[in-house]
């Protein structure tokens, strides 16, 4: 099924004239990708501030300059979509069938994706609940506006892409880590949570763990074992975190080169006929 752009609010509205979000165009023969999803806003106008799209902006430059090609990145901004024109492919959060079926899509197709990584910065309820935006602004987070737990880990179960990082920036995240890490059908999704500003503060002499400093060489587990805490947060997958963002190994003897890494893991690469073909025949 290919999501469309739905409108179902207010066919006046400027977002009903974006280009309609084409998952099937994301997943193509014989390639598999690194793809990203971002979601973030603030629920309402009065709710969302600069910090929102400040926090977008530096995620999608470093997705992209770890390699992830734009059209592999989509964004899912407030009530809009509008953000400054260095984030292309900038789409409402108010669309959330569009969302969920985009991520399902990319989860789903076999060797679609190498690395998948969800962005989420948005409000949430104390159950962990998402609140994408209210867009018939009547105060109720109706369900149409609301993405809760269950339906990401739904939407994420059984994955086929290498990897899944949830980079979580938002309330309540502990209630969505105790899911995963209980579960047995989500063994490949790893969620890391943001450095605290507080500690960030506290330490300003710490090397900088934030995730904009997130490099082509930069080790997953080491870079995030940086900060207070983090390493027992990450225990249950540090496995899944002895790689790079694009998944090339840590501590690779010899050192791979620039031209190595952008060759054999960023981006996409080209995948023999024969094992897709083997794999095509297993699912089917």
């Amino acid at each position: 099924m290919v999501p469309v752009s739905s409108c179902e609010l207010n066919k006046n509205t400027r977002r009903c004239h974006q280009q309609p979000l084409s998952s099937h165009l994301s997943c193509r023969l014989y390639q598999t990708c690194d793809h990203a999803v971002l979601l973030a806003g603030g629920w309402r106008q009065q709710m969302t501030f600069q910090r929102h799209a400040t926090n977008l902006q530096n995620f999608y430059r470093m997705l992209r300059n770890n390699g992830f090609h734009k059209d592999h990145i989509k964004t899912f901004f407030a009530g809009s979509g509008q953000l400054p024109e260095d984030v292309e492919g900038v789409h409402s959060a108010t669309e959330k069938a569009v969302i969920r079926n985009h991520v399902s899509y990319v989860c789903r197709k076999q060797h679609c994706a190498d690395t998948l990584v969800l962005y989420l910065n948005s409000p949430t309820r104390s159950d962990g609940t998402m609140l994408l935006w209210d867009a018939n602004l009547n105060g109720i987070a109706d369900l149409k506006e609301r993405y809760s737990v269950t339906e990401l880990l739904s939407d994420l179960v059984g994955c086929r892409a290498s990897r899944v990082l949830l980079f979580v920036d938002q309330s309540y995240s502990g209630v969505l880590f105790k899911r995963l890490r209980s579960s047995q059908k989500h063994l490949n999704v790893v969620l890391i949570q943001s450095p605290t500003r507080q500690y960030q503060k506290m330490n300003p002499g710490q090397e900088d763990c934030s995730w904009t400093s997130i490099s082509p060489t930069t080790c997953l587990l080491d870079h995030l074992g940086k900060c207070a805490g983090t390493p027992r947060l990450l225990e249950p997958w540090a496995g899944l975190l002895n790689v790079t963002l694009a998944g090339a190994p840590c501590n690779a003897t010899p050192l791979l080169t620039e031209g190595e890494l952008r060759r054999e893991y960023q981006g996409c690469q080209n995948l023999p006929t024969a094992l897709w073909h083997q794999n095509h025949r297993r699912v089917h």
